[in-house]
């Protein structure tokens, strides 16, 4: 069985303990990071969501954001959290990263972006929800870049050599950016 339900540009998570996130993928162009910030921020605080950007080309695949969303809801079940916004958290996890300014290397940027969002709310029917903010923010259309075409973005956002990643071969490099982000917060 698939993990994941994979409509154009629409994903959702169909794992049980995470329900309440689903995934919009899409092109978004940015003129004013700070403008399109708070008007996600009001956004999210109209229809009571938590919404989350990401830079599509620094994501590995959909288990590398599944895992920074397990990793930030168990840091604020054992009160160990280092953001107080979840959307923070997860970023700070997708990140590979325990600072929060370092955090944000992997978020949204001001130009064209392709993106990625987890929504976290009530997502009893998530289709309406991804519908009205693909429409809010006119997001369009696009496919997940390949993880080859990833490669040069996620070596440089996780600090992955190219001698670590020929010792290991480049079949490992999803698995060098999930170890990453199980070492965050590894030492404090």
């Amino acid at each position: 069985m698939e993990k994941y339900l994979s409509i154009p540009y629409l994903l959702c998570s169909m794992e049980p303990d995470l329900d309440d996130v689903c995934f919009v993928l899409g092109r978004l162009s940015i003129k004013n990071l700070k403008f399109f910030l708070e008007s996600l921020d009001s956004y999210c605080d109209e229809h009571n969501l938590t919404i989350q950007g990401f830079d599509e080309r620094k994501i590995a695949d959909m288990d590398h954001l599944l895992f920074a969303i397990h990793r930030a809801k168990e840091s604020f079940s054992n009160n160990t959290n280092v953001a107080k916004n979840p959307g923070l958290e997860i970023l700070r996890f997708a990140s590979g990263q325990r600072q929060i300014d370092k955090a944000f290397s992997i978020g949204l940027s001001a130009g064209d972006n392709k993106c990625i969002f987890a929504i976290f709310g009530d997502l009893r029917n998530p289709e309406p929800v991804k519908s009205m903010f693909i429409e809010e923010f006119q997001l369009r259309k696009t496919t997940p870049t390949p993880l080859e075409e990833k490669k040069p973005y996620l070596m440089s956002q996780f600090g992955i050599t190219k001698e670590e990643l020929a010792a290991v071969g480049d079949d490992k490099l999803k698995d060098l950016v999930m170890e990453r982000i199980a070492l965050v917060d590894g030492t404090r």
